[in-house]
């Protein structure tokens, strides 16, 4: 009975322990793989949201490109929703945030650019459970830096 007894409380302490690994994130979360500042020119639409739901189709998003994302998206549980655009300035600063509405996430962008004459593409990338594939609204807003002191450097 003593060994029964201290079998089930070892059992007890270690197993939350056991269920966690490092590999598990809880979805969703965002997937900074995939940033205006890596350098990607991805074939995709412009502002839209396109999810990727498998492995076979993450390598062909990343067919033509010199190096793809390290980090792995769990496919069995989630998949990659995919924004890119193109902002008529410099990126000065990029805010992204998600948020659960009733029947999916409402994503909203907002990008500050400056005066330079650049076309700069962007992306913004999260991981969301596979039952909202084709359920988030895009919000996108971009807006002009009023703070020209970094301007001239």
């Amino acid at each position: 009975m003593k060994h029964f007894l201290f079998y089930l409380i070892t059992l007890t302490v270690c197993l939350p322990f056991a269920s966690c690994s490092d590999e598990f994130a809880e979805l969703p979360y965002a997937y900074d793989e995939i940033s205006y500042r890596r350098g990607y020119d991805l074939d995709i639409p412009l502002d839209t949201v396109v999810y990727i739901e498998s492995q076979a189709e993450f390598d062909q998003l990343f067919a033509d490109e010199e190096t793809k994302p390290e980090a792995s998206v769990p496919f069995s549980e989630g998949v990659l929703a995919v924004v890119k655009g193109i902002a008529n300035g410099g990126i000065v600063d990029l805010q992204k945030n998600l948020i659960q509405s009733d029947d999916g996430y409402h994503l909203s962008i907002r990008i500050q650019t400056d005066f330079t004459d650049v076309m700069e593409p962007w992306y913004v990338a999260y991981v969301i459970p596979k039952e909202y594939a084709g359920k988030v609204d895009l919000d996108i807003e971009y807006y002009l830096t009023t703070d020209y002191t970094d301007l001239n450097n």
